[in-house]
């Protein structure tokens, strides 16, 4: 049978037994094999070992690289030599606005308690030079929606070693020294172009500092912020309840604790119908805040740090680089090697100031309400709080504003940029008048004149006597019926015979009233009358008068031209 060949079978060894079989040379040719590595040794002879660290090592190389990038990214911001700047002003652009006081004293009386001497006698001086460590400074604005206007203010300290956060709050009625008629800090935004720089500038010449960055925040990003942490607990301090159909703002919230979502939050911050003024409101938006900031620090709300940053960065107007925002978020949370901030290191207060002051404003013609600061009291809490510097802020750096009793305005500089207030308090006090001209003119006005029954013009004088004038006020000599005293009259001629009044003689005979001539004398210009004058004998005896009749008590009466 033809099939395929088998190959002959071969003999088994029987397997040897390693612990009969004998040792010999290990290194010699049929000797015992060496022991099976196993473990990493085996993992990394494999080649998948090799594979990894080479994995590892370029993982180690990248989170290098990302901790350098986040290092430069992620770090605190450079100080800005002259503090915020405006987006569309490059930064040497900007110049610091000071301001030269003049050699005479501000008119009116001054306050010596109030605007001390601290030898200012030329510039404005400005704190500079070394800063202390770890301090930054920040202009915090909300823009109000219908005007344009910066209704809060607040300058804001962060010590990010001492992890401490000090707001204080600029009512929005303080009043600055500008040439405009209505002079609120709250007005230099929109009045400026919606310059940043200026507002900065200004808030220096109240607390002798210039902050170095700023952020502004719109109402919307608020609401936002709000609902992004789902409700602020908040205590409500009374009933409000308005309606501005023009501003479409309906504000109508209940007194008490409650949670206020994005939209109540905003009408308890726009709120301002308080009995006790503005001031109210800026201590019910510190008190909120107070809570916003203590409701997003909490551990529930640590995941959320990237849609705060998201949140901020699309709502918010800052100079602040995004590195720079990350990093002061993480310092506040303590992530940067600091204990995270306490909600007992974050203090609020307010501008010092008079709070009730009001001054004359010719644009609304009645009276508006301001807040004037208290520049000693301002210096000791910025040197306290707030001042990045070691240099002090004295009150010779602030420009001080003051309301005068009699209602005229005064800057503790001695340099008022409106020379039309105080002209026209004047004015109104009658210390002052404009002439035909529209020039001012100090006194009091002339007054005008009024004419009598008999048209004559006259005024009256201080004691109330009549003074005659002419049409325009001058004062007249004399009556107005008599002719100047200075001028002579025209001569009056009497009729050389007594007439009774009615172109006769007493005789009878009558006579032309006219006629002067008397009546045996010949009409005759040229003839001379003869003498009959009788000599005088000096011997004859004195001629005896002759005795005159008895008048008759009837015809006793003189001619009426007598």
């Amino acid at each position: 049978m033809k099939g395929k060949r088998e190959e002959p079978r071969r003999e088994r060894k029987k397997p040897v037994s390693r612990k009969s079989a004998p040792l010999g040379d290990p290194f010699a040719e049929g000797g015992v094999r060496p022991k099976k590595k196993s473990g990493w040794a085996a993992f990394w002879d494999s080649g998948k070992g090799k594979i990894l660290v080479a994995a590892l090592s370029c993982l180690a190389v990248f989170a290098i690289v990302v901790a350098v990038v986040l290092k430069t990214w992620i770090k605190p911001p450079e100080i800005p030599v002259n503090g915020p700047q405006d987006p569309q002003e490059p930064a040497a652009n900007q110049t610091q606005q000071t301001q030269t006081p003049k050699d005479e004293e501000p008119a009116g009386p001054t306050d010596d308690e109030l605007y001390p001497d601290d030898g200012y006698n030329g510039d404005m001086p400005t704190v500079s030079g070394n800063r202390k460590e770890g301090v930054y400074t920040f202009l915090l604005v909300g823009t109000d929606m219908d005007d344009g206007n910066t209704d809060t203010i607040m300058v804001v300290s962060y010590n990010t070693k001492e992890q401490d956060i000090n707001i204080m709050s600029i009512p929005r009625d303080t009043m600055i020294n500008e040439s405009w008629d209505i002079k609120k800090i709250n007005s230099v935004y929109s009045r400026t172009g919606s310059s940043i720089s200026s507002l900065a500038n200004r808030v220096q010449k109240l607390i002798g500092f210039k902050p170095d960055f700023y952020v502004k925040v719109e109402l919307e990003m608020f609401v936002k912020l709000v609902d992004l942490v789902e409700g602020v607990e908040f205590d409500v301090p009374q009933d409000m309840n308005y309606d501005d159909d023009w501003q479409d703002l309906h504000i109508h919230l209940k007194k008490g604790l409650q949670t206020l979502n994005g939209q109540q939050a905003m009408e308890l911050v726009r709120f301002r119908r308080y009995s006790e003024g503005d001031i109210k409101r800026v201590e019910v938006q510190q008190n909120f805040m107070k809570a916003l900031i203590k409701e997003c620090l909490k551990l529930e709300h640590w995941g959320k740090i990237k849609a705060y940053i998201d949140l901020a960065m699309e709502s918010v107007e800052t100079d602040l680089e995004s590195g720079s925002v990350v990093w002061f978020a993480a310092n506040v949370l303590g992530l940067n090697g600091v204990p995270a901030l306490k909600m007992e290191n974050v203090n609020t207060c307010t501008l010092p100031g008079d709070y009730w002051g009001s001054a004359w404003s010719r644009d609304t013609n009645q009276e508006q309400s301001y807040v004037t600061i208290y520049p000693r009291q301002v210096v000791e809490l910025v040197n306290e709080s707030f001042n990045p510097y070691e240099q002090k802020v004295t009150t010779a750096m602030l420009d001080a504003m003051s309301i005068l009793k009699n209602g005229d305005i005064a800057s503790s500089t001695g340099s008022l940029k409106d020379t039309r207030h105080n002209v026209i308090m004047a004015v109104r006090r009658g210390e002052a008048y404009y002439d035909e001209g529209g020039n001012i003119v100090y006194g009091k006005p002339p007054a005008k004149p009024e004419q009598d029954e008999l048209g004559n013009w006259f005024i009256k004088d201080e004691e109330g006597n009549v003074v005659y004038t002419d049409e325009k006020g001058n004062p007249l000599t004399g009556d107005p019926g008599l002719p100047p005293e200075n001028e002579p009259g025209q001569p009056v001629v009497f009729p050389a015979t007594p007439t009774d009044g009615n172109g006769g003689d007493p005789s009878g005979n009558q006579t032309d009233p006219g006629d002067t001539t008397p009546a045996d004398q010949p009409d005759n210009e040229d003839q001379t009358a003869p003498d009959l004058t009788v000599p005088e004998d000096p011997e004859a005896p004195p001629a005896e008068e002759p005795e005159l009749p008895e008048e008759d008590p009837v015809d006793t009466e003189k001619p009426g031209w007598l």
